[in-house]
């Protein structure tokens, strides 16, 4: 019999020899709850680290928690992890929309892809059951024609899709994954992996029933949370104006904090008269409806449409960081030009993050003269240029010309061109990071130390209040506890932007955690609480720190920013003159570290930690691989 409030299988792929083959979830979801703590177990136990990130041994696993597919409000997301194609490390996206709650009903907890095709496949599930499919007429389509095109095979409209675009066809490093044709899984070029292996896309439709343990008791505290979320006074704002509602007035601390570096990060403050152009309020007149996610109660997806001109698209999304990519990176405050560069990398499965690093690196080294027209393909890159980030984003799916450079992302393209430009490549730990980091100090520390590699998934404070963006105090701890509960809604399957409408705060809190602790034990018959999920959150967090030990071999020295927010200031706004004290940091260092029970000296995990979290065994491979202090 199936566990309470799982699909109850994991579905395991060879490309290489077309085997599949169905295990019980039980074993796994006993450890480690499920989504992320799932992969990152099978991860790190099944993956050797000689394997490279875009070698067909490397696996590719998605994996949804017990909430998803439920009454749960929030919970849609999808947990994807493999081997970072930037960083050799761990690398980890996430997604929602409805493809996870499809794979719940059809069975599925957990899919584990390895191998390569000799042809490019699809995966099709239905009902405890999974086929691949010939998809070669689907090579070289966008993700939005791909999905067309899969239900149309099927004639079944409810089909749910989550695949590649051209970039991940043709290995970008920047690639992403995308779901119901706007849900992207960006970073870690989880795209590329999947392009690597040749399949073009997952599909799945199901039916089967997800029990529930408790009845009652999961009912009421589905009920109380949905409460608490009508209560919120931002839900209305979140409904009428979608994610973007949340930036919708000039001035807001979003724009201050600097979490939107400005011409590739030489600022962290843009010009008032550009925030107008492409803030909320201004963005509301292409914005016709706003759709939601599986089960969420509040919906904060905007469906926009620019009518007619040059910049004439249709479709969903406009994301808080789409004016970071498309706008303030490249110094772009055309809103036409922006909502059309962001549909577009969902079309062709771009990461319009990490992308967007790369190109506003490059439009730097054109204002520095350090290339010219001739290595660009003639084009200009100047800041504001908005046709010529349309024309790269192209190029860069395609890897045509210029765009070539710059597919193995910033990193290699500095490491290539040299000349200086390595200094203002922003990267961390090897991947393209797209967050301004100097303003809010717990934002940045919770970016870099992530082990996702610059990601602000994990850690990183979300603090919107002016007072907290300068300070140092309590920032470890703040992130270290961020860390534990972004990990619970990880496993449960819940959505972090979200969840804090059941806080009233504007980053993952305890408040929030008891009530999908609440959810979680009713659904599945377990005693589940706060404080057991968060040791397990510590447990998936070690896990993760472990694998970047034994694959990408970090340690220390990699938890610090990149250059360029190392030793600039910034240089407008109301916090011009602001940077890092690099002694704040060392401290902090020395205190996350000591938070953790690892060695300050090294970053390394020590064996009493592992072993008092259940994790000996990984202890005895960090050991092996001299790995530990």
């Amino acid at each position: 019999m199936k566990p309470h409030g799982y699909g109850g299988s994991i579905l395991r792929v060879d490309l290489t020899v077309e085997k599949i083959t169905i295990e019980s979830t039980a074993d796994y979801a006993e450890r480690f709850v499920g989504g992320r703590g799932i992969n990152a177990w099978i991860l790190i136990d099944e993956l050797n680290p000689s394997v490279e990130p875009l070698d067909p041994e490397n696996m590719l696993l998605f994996g949804v928690g017990p909430l998803v597919g439920t009454l749960s409000p929030f919970c849609s997301r999808v947990s994807i992890d493999t081997k970072n194609a930037f960083t050799g490390g761990v690398g980890s996206a996430n997604c929602g929309g409805h493809f996870g709650a499809e794979m719940k009903y059809a069975g599925f907890d957990n899919l584990v892809i390895t191998g390569r095709a000799e042809r490019p496949v699809y995966l099709w599930m239905r009902d405890g059951e999974a086929e691949l499919f010939d998809a070669n007429v689907l090579w070289g389509k966008t993700t939005w024609d791909t999905e067309r095109a899969i239900r149309q095979s099927h004639n079944d409209n409810e089909i749910r899709v989550i695949g590649i675009g051209q970039a991940g066809e043709n290995q970008v490093r920047s690639a992403c994954i995308i779901s119901d044709r706007a849900k992207a899984a960006g970073g870690s070029g989880v795209g590329a992996v999947m392009g690597s292996k040749k399949l073009k896309a997952i599909a799945v439709r199901g039916s089967l029933p997800i029990t529930v343990a408790q009845p009652e008791r999961f009912i009421k505290a589905v009920d109380r949370a949905r409460k608490k979320v009508e209560q919120f006074p931002k839900a209305k704002l979140y409904r009428e104006d979608g994610y973007y509602g949340v930036e919708s007035y000039h001035g807001s601390p979003a724009w201050e904090a600097g979490f939107r570096p400005v011409r590739n990060g030489q600022d962290d403050y843009w010009d008032d008269e550009k925030i107008r152009k492409v803030a909320g309020d201004t963005m509301k007149r292409y914005r016709k409806k706003i759709l939601a996610c599986f089960g969420c109660p509040v919906g904060c997806m905007p469906w926009m449409v620019v009518p007619d001109g040059p910049y004439k698209v249709e479709g969903e999304g406009w994301w808080n960081n789409s004016s970071n990519s498309f706008c303030t990176r490249v110094d772009c405050a055309n809103p036409e030009a922006a909502i059309k560069a962001h549909l577009r990398t969902n079309q062709l499965g771009l990461d319009g993050d990490n992308a967007s690093v790369v190109i506003g690196w490059a439009f730097e080294c054109y204002e520095k003269g350090l290339i010219t027209k001739e290595d660009t393909d003639g084009l200009e890159l100047e800041w504001g240029n908005h046709d010529a980030v349309l024309t790269l984003i192209e190029k860069l799916a395609h890897r045509e010309g210029f765009g070539d450079f710059l597919a193995e992302g910033v990193k290699a393209a500095a490491e290539r061109l040299g000349k200086g430009s390595e200094e203002f490549a922003v990267h961390i730990k090897g991947q393209d990071s797209v967050d301004g980091i100097r303003i809010s100090k717990g934002w940045g520390f919770g970016v870099v130390t992530s082990p996702a590699a610059g990601r602000h998934l994990r850690g990183a404070v979300h603090s919107f209040s002016p007072e907290q963006f300068l300070s140092y105090e309590d920032v470890p701890w703040r992130v270290y506890m961020q860390e534990q509960y972004k990990a619970i809604l990880d496993m449960t399957g819940t959505c972090l932007y979200n969840n804090g409408l059941l806080s009233w705060e504007t980053e993952a809190s305890e408040a929030a955690a008891r009530h999908f602790a609440e959810l979680t034990s009713s659904l599945t018959g377990r005693n589940l609480g706060v404080e057991r999920l968060m040791r397990i959150g510590l447990q998936v967090h070690n896990l993760e720190k472990a694998f970047n030990s034994l694959h990408g071999g970090f340690i220390r020295k990699d938890d610090y920013p990149p250059r360029r927010y190392w030793t600039e200031p910034v240089k407008s706004g109301p916090y011009a003159g602001e940077s890092i004290d690099h002694d704040a940091w060392e401290r902090m260092l020395d205190e996350y570290y000591g938070l953790h029970g690892w060695d300050k000296y090294t970053g390394l995990q020590t064996r009493q930690t592992l072993e008092e979290l259940d994790l000996k065994s990984v202890a005895d491979r960090l050991e092996a691989a001299g790995c530990l202090p």
